[in-house]
């Protein structure tokens, strides 16, 4: 029997650095309600040869991802499997603005930065967030090197254009699909895709969803 490969669990692989972003929430107080947060801590860096897997593909997931038709991040879809390392090097801290039930991430001022004065935030020292962060890996910027179909069984290991690749990965002249006959098929256009707001906004709702059940009204500006 022939395998549909667009209704088979598959993975993403990237053999180069793909750019990261993660988040975290910090406080200087122990954290009983979100109110209680003070600050988003922000690093970027890169992951290092990142394989990502969709479990559940229905067809427009795979073609997304033969067209690399991301958005800015990772869709829900699409989540990290493993990763060789990862580094930051850059950081920076915005204060957590609540108003009128919309969650704002503001600069820090100069008070808040100056430890000299009675507004001053000690960013360094906090550490009172028992909370799950988020990373959001910027796939609309890199090119993935190969996909792994049928991911739970026989494992084919395809380039973009299709072909069957070699234990050597060099390409043979098996072809599992044509990409431009993909453009063909409309449910396959059909995809989601998401950008680094609906990344950030989709964690804080989650964020608030497992913490602060009571605080769901909340939500990202």
């Amino acid at each position: 029997m022939k395998l549909d490969y667009f209704k088979l669990p598959f993975e993403v692989h990237y053999n180069d650095s793909v750019e990261v972003t993660s988040f975290e929430f910090m406080s200087d107080v122990e954290v009983e309600k979100f109110y209680d947060i003070k600050i988003l801590r922000k690093q970027q860096g890169v992951s290092f040869n990142p394989i990502f897997i969709c479990t559940e593909n229905s067809g427009p997931e795979l073609y997304c991802c033969i067209i690399n038709g991301h958005d800015e991040v990772q869709p829900d879809w699409l989540c990290i499997s493993s990763e060789d390392d990862v580094k930051f090097n850059y950081g920076s801290s915005f204060k957590v603005v609540i108003d009128t039930g919309q969650i704002g991430f503001e600069e820090l001022s100069d008070e808040e930065l100056d430890e000299d004065n009675e507004e001053f935030l000690d960013v360094e020292n906090m550490d009172y967030c028992d909370i799950e962060g988020f990373m959001a890996y910027e796939l609309e910027t890199a090119e993935p090197d190969y996909l792994i179909l049928d991911a739970s069984g026989s494992r084919v290991k395809v380039n973009l254009a299709g072909y069957v690749l070699g234990d050597d990965g060099e390409a043979t002249d098996a072809r599992i699909f044509d990409p431009e006959e993909l453009r063909e098929i409309e449910e396959y256009q059909e995809y989601t895709s998401r950008n680094i707001w609906e990344a950030k906004a989709d964690w804080v709702k989650s964020v608030l969803a497992e913490n602060f059940p009571g605080e769901t009204s909340l939500s990202l500006k």
